[in-house]
């Protein structure tokens, strides 16, 4: 094969067509063996572990630890910050957690979030509550089991399974419990 020569620059040397054809088999196989610890993962949860979030498979966190415990996850450096807001509807608190994640010799920091504004928390039939009248612990810990799912979930490649991923695996979807969404009138 003859190289190229760019104006004022060489071309970078081509891949061997054979080194190609090697290439393309390591990814076939790396594909293949990814796609079997993705249904080993999937094959580890049940139906209670996942929450139907509006037409979408929702992994829970404790699901989620029960995968990071198997696949010997390991979580280090927990940091949880708590930072008060204020806008026109009055103050409010958000909860930062952050944690290290490793999975062999792969690391990743992750990120989980909760706030006194989520709808869990800080709503009761569709008003704002008080600032005063939501449970802050419980909120801190919502973000932190967030962070953790977050970490172990990206770790694994499971961000966004879909409900044929979870039937293949043997997950009964029609007994996984389901969330919906009451829209207010005219929207």
């Amino acid at each position: 094969m003859e190289q190229m020569e760019l104006i004022g620059q060489e071309a970078p040397l081509a891949v061997p067509e054979d080194e190609l054809e090697r290439l393309a088999q390591v990814a076939e196989k790396r594909v293949e063996a990814v796609r079997k610890i993705l249904q080993a993962a999937l094959r580890l949860t049940n139906c209670n572990d996942w929450v139907d979030m509006g037409g979408r498979p929702y992994l829970t966190a404790t699901g989620a630890e029960k995968l990071g415990a198997q696949f010997q996850i390991s979580i280090t450096g927990l940091e949880v910050e708590e930072v008060e807001r204020q806008d026109k509807r009055g103050k409010w608190i958000e909860f930062v957690a952050k944690a290290k994640f490793r999975m062999g010799d792969r690391e990743i920091e992750a990120v989980g979030t909760c706030s006194t504004r989520t709808k869990f928390f800080g709503f009761v039939r569709g008003e704002l509550k008080e600032l005063e009248e939501v449970d802050l612990p419980s909120v801190r810990k919502a973000a932190i089991s967030n962070c953790k799912r977050n970490g172990i979930l990206s770790l694994l490649g499971l961000r966004s399974p879909t409900y044929e991923d979870l039937k293949a695996a043997g997950i009964p979807v029609e007994r996984i419990p389901r969330v919906e969404y009451k829209r207010k009138e005219g929207k």
